[in-house]
């Protein structure tokens, strides 16, 4: 296929990020090692750039950290300090964006960006919405997934730097209730809401 043909067909695919599956059905080639090869031709032409092993993102349509952090580790939505800052609760801009996923722990880096998932229980894996293209915990969500993690010595919090204001804090009571993790408890008792 074309260069020029290879691009429009991916940019009316709609998506920003493509895997090698993805590949070998928009562009039409009869085998996942054709559609690595013609990956492979596209990433030279500079129509696509490689995100990590087995994923591609085109060159004129980059996607979000956010959307890349929801593609490069599925189930995943970002969570935690990452969607505290973009609700604009944590004034501190996180080093790496952080994501919650049913899966193992894990880190992933890309383009000289770290992409971090830390790991819940799937009873407590919800609560979240799509935003501007990608998954991300509601502000409360965020912020009990956050005192989780801190509770199980997994982060640290200031809760100096935090704008409650911003949050139901009803809404986190309740989402805390179905949390029955007892170090969980006992940390949120500590909480002033």
């Amino acid at each position: 296929m074309k260069k020029l043909k290879a691009w429009q067909a991916l940019q009316a695919s709609g998506k920003k990020i493509f895997t090698s599956a993805d590949l070998q059905k928009i562009l039409q080639t009869k085998s996942g090692n054709y559609a690595c090869v013609a990956a492979g031709r596209l990433i030279k032409e500079r129509v696509l750039e490689r995100a990590a092993k087995g994923y591609y993102m085109l060159t004129s349509n980059r996607p979000s950290d956010f959307e890349l952090a929801n593609a490069l580790y599925r189930p995943s939505y970002v969570s935690l300090a990452s969607a505290l800052n973009f609700y604009g609760i944590m004034i501190q801009a996180p080093q790496q964006t952080t994501s919650v996923t049913t899966k193992h722990a894990s880190v992933r880096r890309c383009g000289g960006k770290t992409f971090s998932y830390v790991q819940v229980n799937p009873r407590y894996f919800n609560d979240y919405q799509l935003v501007n293209g990608f998954l991300i915990a509601t502000p409360e969500k965020a912020m009990v997934d956050m005192m989780f993690a801190v509770a199980l010595g997994r982060d640290s919090l200031s809760l100096e730097e935090l704008n409650f204001q911003l949050l139901d804090k009803d809404k986190i009571k309740e989402l805390a209730r179905q949390i029955s993790n007892r170090a969980f408890k006992k940390y949120f008792q500590t909480i002033k809401l």
